[in-house]
């Protein structure tokens, strides 16, 4: 065989490799889709559990004949209804970026509401702090999970405002504890990126929390239709397993050994208790500064809204007849105010611990500080 004859050869064969890449690559995308398989996924996840309180929040009692239908409140809408979602972000063909109208009960979150033309190229999310992230494939799902509420807005409440500079333990009459909302995961993954903490003027904190390479997005952890971690590749285990070897079931999570003893108890635990631990502080630093400085103990019932509750005899619990509506704590002071909030942050945020566990440290170490708590144990990230 001459040299020309070979490099025609050669030539022919990388045709054929070519077309047969292209070919088989356009089959794979040809493959249809199980939508049986993904629609019993998606009915064993959170975001069909349409009787939970996320979804049925608004339905109300029995409606009479001729009465108005229960509906979602538009400013609730975007994230406890699927026809809300896809109004905020203009899948209906409305203005995106607000809600025009009340939501659907009972909807959960659909798979029209991440399977419509504009959620294919919405990027851009805009956090409770004002700040704009370009979220990419994120997007969807950082919207609704990035709370209602921000640090930044301790300082612009009105009744904080109208005390003026230099009133931190001036009580507030009628205020209230506020904070992020729930599950705001992606406002915690984003740290100081995001500022949604309240973060204490002269600190530095953790920006946006990079995991690994490949387990930094929603989907690259998380299935998107059952919401359960995925499956590491050809493996029954789960994706945290490969390099977590002790996570062997859903428990196993919050039990990765971790590194330091932030919450100074004396022993290094998995992550996740060095955040409870923190808490635990944080808690009983509010109730002495409350106690102390208010006049007032302040305890908390986080399943019972408003989760802020006068401790009467102060002894860090609320009971069941300290746990009720008229009961509530009502007398904040601006750094109450900013305390409470970091708090809820962190415990309102379940997976804080693997989202980003260093910021919600290092908000509750210096809302601890802030307070006159003793520090000297702790470490702050």
């Amino acid at each position: 065989m001459n040299k020309r004859t070979f490099l025609v050869l050669l030539a022919l064969i990388a045709a054929v490799l070519v077309g047969w890449v292209v070919w088989s690559s356009s089959q794979a995308k040809a493959t249809p889709v199980d939508a049986n398989a993904i629609g019993a996924q998606w009915w064993g996840s959170a975001h069909a559990d349409v009787e939970s309180e996320a979804f049925s929040h608004w339905n109300g009692e029995e409606v009479a004949e001729g009465a108005e239908l229960p509906a979602v409140p538009p400013t609730c809408a975007k994230c406890h209804s699927t026809s809300g979602f896809v109004d905020y972000i203009g899948g209906d063909g409305s203005e995106a970026g607000k809600v025009d109208a009340p939501g659907v009960v009972m909807q959960g979150v659909q798979c029209s509401a991440c399977h419509n033309s504009a959620a294919a190229t919405y990027t851009d999310v805009t956090l409770a702090s004002g700040i704009v992230i370009n979220a990419g494939t994120d997007a969807v799902c950082s919207t609704c999970h990035s709370g209602m509420g921000s640090g930044p807005d301790v300082d612009k409440n009105k009744l904080v405002v109208a005390a003026g500079a230099g009133a931190d333990d001036t009580v507030l009459e009628k205020s209230s504890l506020m904070g992020a909302h729930y599950a705001h995961a992606a406002a915690t993954h984003a740290g100081t990126d995001g500022k949604s903490g309240y973060e204490y003027a002269g600190k530095t904190y953790v920006g946006t929390f990079l995991h690994d390479e490949k387990v930094n997005q929603c989907t690259e952890c998380h299935d998107p239709h059952t919401l359960h971690m995925v499956n590491a590749a050809n493996s029954e285990d789960t994706l945290c397993a490969t390099c977590h070897s002790n996570v062997k079931s859903y428990e196993d999570y919050r039990n990765v050994p971790g590194k330091v003893d932030y919450d100074g108890d004396g022993q290094v635990e998995p992550i996740a208790a060095e955040i409870t631990g923190m808490e635990t502080l944080l808690k009983a630093a509010i109730t002495k500064y409350s106690a102390e400085k208010l006049g007032s103990a302040l305890g908390f019932n986080f399943d019972a809204y408003p989760y802020a509750y006068i401790d009467t005899n102060a002894d860090g619990q609320i009971d069941e007849t300290e746990g009720v509506f008229a009961n509530g704590y009502k007398t904040f002071s601006p750094r109450l105010l900013r305390a409470g909030f970091n708090l809820m942050f962190s415990h309102k945020e379940p997976g804080a611990y693997v989202h980003n566990a260093k910021y919600v440290l290092q908000l509750m170490y210096d809302s601890i500080e802030d307070l006159g708590g003793d520090v000297a144990g702790l470490t702050r990230p």
